[in-house]
């Protein structure tokens, strides 16, 4: 676990900086210790589970709310006239991975109403929101 742990946040250093690092720092954090402790433990798959759906639920949150990623979305991430869907598509500014979505989030998107933290989200709730809208692009949950 700890050389794919190694891997993954080199290869974010390289393409995102320190949020795509501090974003995937804090999901490892979650799952490692978990991981590390009950390998082959449905507690451990369980605990994981419930903590990604927390972020997804707190995400969800966030997008309705501080955010205010929906005025601009749709409450369901439909798309308007204003920006795209956020659900299953063909992505505008990358390749629709988490890291993605964070730099996104974190960057905004030059000449467009994409404007970087949206509402002036934290790095948590920036996590929070990537998680939720990552999610539901790949059809894990529903908008």
């Amino acid at each position: 676990m700890k050389r794919v742990e190694v891997s993954l946040q080199r290869h974010c250093r390289k393409r995102m900086g320190w949020l795509a690092v501090a974003a995937t720092t804090g999901l490892c954090c979650l799952v490692s210790p978990l991981v590390a402790q009950q390998a082959d433990s449905t507690d451990a798959f369980a605990d994981s589970v419930a903590a990604r759906q927390e972020a997804i639920v707190a995400g969800r949150k966030v997008f309705r709310g501080k955010g205010t990623c929906f005025a601009c979305h749709g409450a369901k991430l439909e798309g308007t006239a204003i920006a795209p869907t956020l659900r299953s598509h063909k992505w505008r500014n990358g390749d629709g991975s988490l890291g993605m979505i964070l730099q996104v989030l974190h960057d905004g998107v030059r000449n467009t109403a994409m404007v970087r933290r949206p509402g002036n989200i934290d790095d948590t709730e920036l996590l929070q929101v990537a998680t939720y809208v990552w999610a539901v692009s790949r059809g894990a949950v529903a908008p």
